[in-house]
């Protein structure tokens, strides 16, 4: 399983910037900077044609997986992943505790804070990002998959409130 998601970075001095990233139990994608508003022609032409299908391509078998914000779910986003055969995991909305990608970029948020002092510029912000995003070890990504099991085993435990994971 491939999981994606938009990044909202730590803001200081600079402003935030927004990022793309995927995981994948044996790898990460290459991070893509978003400038500006993404929107779903946005997100075919920066991020899946250029990104995820080359990286999807590269592995034997995939699922996708990605939030269910405005430009991921869109009929153009949707046919994209159709025409190219795809797979789509079917996610709850509104639901992060599932979602390996939202524990790394915490991780990588955890990061950014050690670095000081904090980013003065969004091209900055972006270097540490990415250099961050580099540096997590395998074994880390590798954890966030392997607790999925104990997530999902809390969230039904608490008939589906917050799992503060």
């Amino acid at each position: 399983m491939l999981n994606s998601s938009v990044m909202h970075p730590l803001t200081g001095p600079a402003p935030g910037i927004m990022v793309w990233g995927g995981i994948e139990y044996h790898s990460r994608t290459p991070l893509v900077r978003i400038d500006g508003t993404l929107n779903s022609q946005r997100s075919i032409s920066e991020v899946l044609e250029p990104v995820v299908l080359p990286y999807l391509q590269g592995l034997a078998t995939a699922i996708f997986h990605q939030d269910s914000v405005r430009p991921h779910v869109e009929r153009i986003v949707q046919k994209f992943f159709v025409n190219h055969q795809i797979g789509l995991l079917s996610w709850p909305a509104r639901s992060p505790d599932f979602s390996p990608i939202e524990n790394m970029w915490s991780f990588i948020a955890q990061l950014l804070t050690q670095i000081t002092p904090p980013a003065a510029t969004p091209d900055q912000l972006w270097q540490r990002v990415e250099a961050s995003w580099s540096v997590v070890p395998l074994e880390h990504i590798q954890s966030l998959f392997e607790s999925m099991p104990r997530h999902v085993a809390v969230v039904i435990s608490i008939k589906g409130g917050y799992s503060g994971y």
